[in-house]
């Protein structure tokens, strides 16, 4: 899940203002006008900034001054870092650096003419970051537009190209426990039973022919908190988990496809399983461990609904 949103942050600092078919424009924040605020001094990321990830709130900063000569920057960001017991975390990194003189060249640059033609839906961003004067005044500035009123793309990779020195870290959150990376499950997961049953629509899940991954899989077990319970799409935090053996697979895998239609009942489940090949290939089967312990099989041929029971809930919990 993270990787996907680093992707799409990734394309989207490379797409360019190019045309499509369809003659849309994007929503572009309104650009500020009026003088900037200058701090006196520099303190750090975590009292200058309320959030810094990257984003494209610079169109919206008035623009850096002419009297306002940058001679170092910062950089504050949220990246995830690995730790030595395989977990990993969410922290806020601030990085400085003094070769300005490309980052400031683009910072003079103006508007470009706003464009008649289409424009990409995309709206990229930029990391949040800070310049300061050789006094250690610093100021957050605003970025020039392009020809379809998004941030100018001299000024992002001026940012993206800066050498900079981390000079300071700090956690925020924890992204994956040591627990959860040992056993390669995610520590959160939707909990598709619940959002399936949520809201049924026209699909017949009952009817639909079920399967379930072959070979070796990984089974991880999840906790819905009470909140989470009887939404549209449950979060499931990660409990335990471990892989499963082909050999003590195989008799599992036969029973949960051996089960009958689901039974009516509106409960919610409060944990469940999820069953899925290392590879992530053959599809996935869910299991609730309590509540009405319906099970979910979710294919490439599409989505399955059966009844599992007290006994089958009993075997898959010790099972890891």
């Amino acid at each position: 899940m993270r990787s996907l949103a680093v992707l799409v942050l990734a394309l989207a600092g490379l797409t360019a203002c190019a045309p499509r078919d369809t003659g849309d424009h994007p929503a572009v924040p309104p650009v500020a006008t009026g003088a900037p605020i200058i701090n006196p001094a520099w303190t750090s990321c975590e009292t200058a900034a309320a959030q810094t990830v990257a984003g494209p709130d610079a169109l919206e900063l008035p623009r850096l001054p002419a009297d306002f000569t940058p001679a170092a920057v910062v950089v504050c960001d949220e990246p995830i870092q690995p730790r030595a017991d395989g977990g990993e975390d969410v922290v806020q990194r601030e990085r400085r650096g003094t070769d300005v003189a490309a980052l400031t060249a683009a910072l003079r640059l103006p508007d470009q003419p706003r464009t008649t033609s289409a424009c990409t839906m995309d709206l990229p961003g930029i990391a949040w970051f800070a310049v300061l004067d050789a006094g250690g005044r610093w100021l957050r500035p605003g970025v020039a537009t392009d020809a379809c009123g998004k941030l100018r793309i001299e000024a992002r990779q001026a940012v993206e190209r800066l050498e900079l020195t981390t000079v300071r870290t700090r956690v925020l959150r924890e992204m994956t426990s040591s627990a959860a990376a040992s056993t390669g499950c995610q520590m959160a997961w939707a909990d598709m039973v619940g959002a399936v049953t949520a809201d049924l629509g026209s699909i017949d899940y009952a009817k639909r022919p079920v399967d379930a991954p072959k070979g070796q899989v990984r089974l991880c077990l999840y906790r819905v908190e009470p909140a989470e319970q009887g939404s549209g799409k449950p979060r499931g935090d990660f409990d335990r988990g471990g892989a499963l053996a082909e050999e003590r697979w195989t008799p599992l895998r036969a029973k949960l496809l051996a089960a009958g239609p689901p039974s009516p009942c509106t409960a919610h489940a409060s944990r469940f399983a999820l069953f899925l090949r290392p590879d992530g290939t053959g599809g996935t089967v869910y299991a609730e461990l309590d509540g009405c312990r319906r099970l979910f099989f979710d294919t490439m041929a599409g989505g399955a609904l059966r009844q599992g029971d007290q006994a089958l809930a009993e075997e898959i919990e010790r099972a890891v």
